[in-house]
């Protein structure tokens, strides 16, 4: 098995957009239920992760989120930790994490071998896991 380390990335169509119907989202949690608090917490198992479309610079905001991802792997952290530490060390990035309700994705693609192909939430699961 091929070592990532990296988290994975996805494009998609949202339906439920307001900004960007056509999102480049850097992976945090595959199954966010929500803060605690939030009025849908627990009922939703949302895509949350960084879009990268809001940043100027696409591939320095993926290597930041990247480094950050493999210390806090190092650490043993869990995703609220990651976020933690974004947020501390990167603010900027903080602010372009986002929610995605699963039922408004579309076409949801993982990039292999420098080619977009067509996916599901179970193969972006696997990834994600193989990504750890």
């Amino acid at each position: 098995m091929l070592l990532k380390e990296a988290l994975v990335s996805v494009k998609f169509h949202y339906k439920n957009f307001k900004n960007d119907p056509y999102p480049l989202v850097k992976i945090l949690d595959t199954k966010y239920e929500g803060k605690i608090g939030q009025k849908t917490y627990g009922k939703r198992k949302d895509l949350l992760g960084w879009n990268l479309n809001y940043f100027e610079n696409k591939e320095e905001a993926k290597r930041s989120i990247d480094e950050i991802d493999s210390f806090a792997r190092l650490m043993a952290a869990d995703n609220k930790e990651k976020y933690d530490r974004v947020k501390t060390f990167f603010p900027e990035q903080a602010q372009y994490l986002r929610r995605y309700i699963k039922d408004g994705i579309v076409g949801l693609r993982t990039k292999e071998n420098g080619l977009w192909k067509k996916t599901d939430f179970d193969e972006v699961n696997k990834l994600n896991k193989e990504s750890l």
